[in-house]
């Protein structure tokens, strides 16, 4: 087994997802999540307990999780695939946020993703391996309440951009993925009071329909299969066309 993921937020929706797309193409899956999976998938799965708050934070910390990590590889690593999935969506209007509220937006959303790829950036470099940041259509789509969530995400965009043009020269592919609406446990639970409301939901994506886990998970690993390093510093969208809508009053 020489192939390996680096998944964060692996227990989640999507990233269960993720953890399951990459282990049937025989690849070596580290999940690392705050409530990880409470038994491996198989055996090519390895999962690990990460506060990645304090990850972004605390140097000391980040050098234990990072050893964790790098000890449970396999001895040889033909390609190495890192996917920043895990997010702190926290949802408060203008006068209730608070500096812990920024602090842990940026630490999961921004900051753990950039120093994941630093303390790993060998081990991609010798592998010309692929760095998927998710994103979010919040990033320029958004609406009241998601000030610290949209900021974030923006930001790791920026990330993203500004990651593929030192990495890409080492043969480091680094690009961003941009979900709407995913049918996820979180989201359902959303709408458990007014599930006509998923509904109608549905009924505003141009697609006629919500994302399914599964999709963007073969999307996103199909874009960790490209060779020759020339797909780097994009954001591919993954929306069922609403960002091409315009509301108005009629």
């Amino acid at each position: 087994m020489s192939k390996v993921a680096v998944i964060t937020g692996s227990n989640g929706g999507i990233g269960s997802a993720l953890v399951r797309t990459y282990l049937d193409d025989r690849y070596f899956v580290i999940g690392l999540d705050r409530s990880p999976f409470e038994h491996p998938l198989r055996e090519s799965h390895t999962v690990i307990d990460v506060d990645l708050l304090l990850f972004s934070k605390d140097p000391l910390y980040r050098e234990l999780v990072l050893k964790e990590i790098v000890g449970s590889f396999p001895e040889v690593i033909t390609k190495l695939v890192i996917i920043n999935n895990a997010a702190e969506q926290i949802l408060k209007p203008v006068p209730e946020i608070e500096w812990q509220d920024w602090e842990t937006s940026f630490g999961v959303n921004t900051a753990a993703p950039f120093f994941l790829v630093q303390g790993l950036i060998q081990q991609l470099k010798v592998s010309r391996g692929h760095v998927i940041n998710i994103s979010s259509i919040h990033a320029k789509l958004t609406k009241p309440n998601f000030v610290c969530y949209a900021s974030s995400k923006s930001a790791l965009e920026a990330l993203t951009r500004s990651l593929a043009i030192e990495l890409s020269p080492m043969g480091i592919s680094v690009n961003a993925v941009a979900p709407a609406a995913i049918l996820t446990g979180m989201l359902k639970a959303g709408f458990k009071r007014e599930p006509e409301k998923l509904s109608e939901l549905e009924s505003y994506h141009p697609s006629k329909s919500i994302g399914m886990p599964e999709d963007i998970s073969v999307f996103i690993k199909n874009l960790t299969e490209q060779e020759g390093g020339f797909l780097t510093g994009s954001l591919l969208e993954f929306n069922g066309g609403i960002a091409g809508c315009l509301y108005d009053p009629r």
